[in-house]
């Protein structure tokens, strides 16, 4: 039985192998089942994705999932959590870029300043590289390479340019319109071509998937005419500037998004089948992309860790112990 809050393809069983699968990572065994956690991004609705880690973290999956995919914001939360610092990451939300200093509706070059939140990750709120690449679960970044508009995923593991590739996949090009250069290729936000890589996990062989949202179950995708318009008159100019080909991936993102929804409805991909849990926020939580709010993304937070906590079958604990990062 699925609610608002839950749902996917044999959602119980993939939770129940989930669970399996974490105890077998920890004994060493190995396994038919292969587990993953995708992470959509969204700009500040990532808050949301942010408490489902923090939650996790909690109920000691920090190397309990085979692979780990994000994009966008969903990179950020995912590496936050495999350095088993996903409440501290969680807090970068509601204490760190909720100002003009990230987002700045009148700096048209950097609307959400990506230089700032680098600066977060490295000196405020300082990711532990360590820890994160000592991590025996396999983490994939997902971002868009400019020249193709193709999705490109990046393994975040010893050797790789950890922090452009974070960068990069942030890159929202209609906020911060500046592309990343990594190996002589430049690149942007990973959500323009995959905005929730569920696809990838499958095709890399995940039996057990479990997929955090961060728009409600109920969300349908629409645009109100302003919207349209906006879109035609300031947006599509800054996308045809990185090439025809990018553009048309930028025109195609909501087909990508009608398609993971398709593979929910179908129950397969391409003929290969796989146990999706999937974790959406409530539709009463009002969260934005540039949403500024402290208190609705701390609400988010929040939201996200009891909805997993109860998922997972963990109905009595105490909030004040759980959340006490918040502050």
């Amino acid at each position: 039985m699925e609610s608002e809050d839950w749902g996917g393809i044999n959602p119980l069983k993939a939770l129940e192998n989930i669970k399996r699968r974490c105890k077998e990572r920890k004994e060493g065994e190995t396994s038919s089942v292969r587990t993953a956690l995708v992470l959509q991004g969204g700009g500040m609705r990532g808050a949301f994705g942010a408490g489902v880690c923090c939650a996790l973290e909690e109920l000691g999956f920090t190397e309990g999932f085979d692979e780990v995919y994000g994009v966008s914001a969903g990179a950020l939360n995912g590496a936050y959590f495999l350095s088993g610092q996903a409440a501290f990451g969680a807090t970068i939300y509601y204490q760190e870029i909720n100002n003009r200093k990230f987002i700045h509706f009148f700096r048209f070059k950097k609307i959400m300043d990506i230089d700032f939140l680098m600066d977060v990750i490295y000196h405020k709120k300082p990711l532990n590289l360590k820890r994160l690449l000592n991590n025996p679960t396999s983490f994939n970044v997902v971002l868009t390479r400019v020249s193709t508009g193709e999705a490109v995923i990046f393994k975040l593991e010893k050797g790789a340019d950890i922090f452009s590739i974070l960068k990069a996949t942030c890159a929202l090009p209609f906020a911060y319109d500046i592309p990343v250069d990594i190996g002589g290729e430049k690149y942007l936000d990973g959500g323009v071509s995959c905005p929730i890589p569920l696809k990838e996990a499958i095709e890399g062989g995940c039996t057990d998937i479990m997929v955090v949202f961060t728009r409600p179950k109920d969300y349908e995708l629409a645009r109100s005419k302003f919207g349209e318009i906006l879109d035609y008159l300031i947006i599509q100019p800054k996308m045809k500037r990185h090439g025809q080909k990018f553009f048309e991936a930028y025109k195609k993102r909501e087909s990508f998004y009608r398609e993971i929804i398709r593979i929910l409805k179908e129950k397969n991909y391409r003929g290969k089948k796989a146990n999706i849990l999937c974790v959406f926020p409530g539709s009463s939580l009002k969260i934005k992309r540039m949403t500024k709010k402290e208190s609705l993304l701390k609400k988010a937070v929040i939201e996200g860790a009891i909805k997993t906590l109860r998922l997972f079958g963990r109905e009595n604990f105490y909030p004040a112990e759980v959340f006490k990062f918040l502050n």
